[in-house]
């Protein structure tokens, strides 16, 4: 029961509550191989938006499918990037 006193009695399948996301190139994303082994807390990179998900997923961009430059590698890296990042203050150094 929440602090509000508030119990919802609805059932929602689970069907409606899963997310679409995006392709990889609709979302502009491109995994930047030069900065594998960068310090990902500094910089645009996915590791520091709050839409990764540890160790290299994303809640809004699927794992699979080519990057903008044609690349498939069936996960979003760290040391990527694209058009949706925003940043997570708890990773950004």
């Amino acid at each position: 029961m929440s602090t509000t006193g508030f119990l919802s009695t609805q059932k929602i399948p689970q069907e409606a509550t899963e997310l679409n996301k995006l392709t990889k190139v609709s979302s502009g994303y491109m995994e930047l191989s030069n900065f594998r082994n960068s310090d990902t807390h500094r910089g645009y990179f996915c590791y520091n938006c709050i839409y990764f998900m540890k160790p290299n997923h994303c809640a809004i961009v699927t794992d699979e499918g080519q990057d903008l430059h044609g690349q498939t590698s069936n996960e979003i890296a760290p040391h990527g990037i694209c058009s949706l990042w925003a940043p997570n203050e708890e990773e950004i150094k």
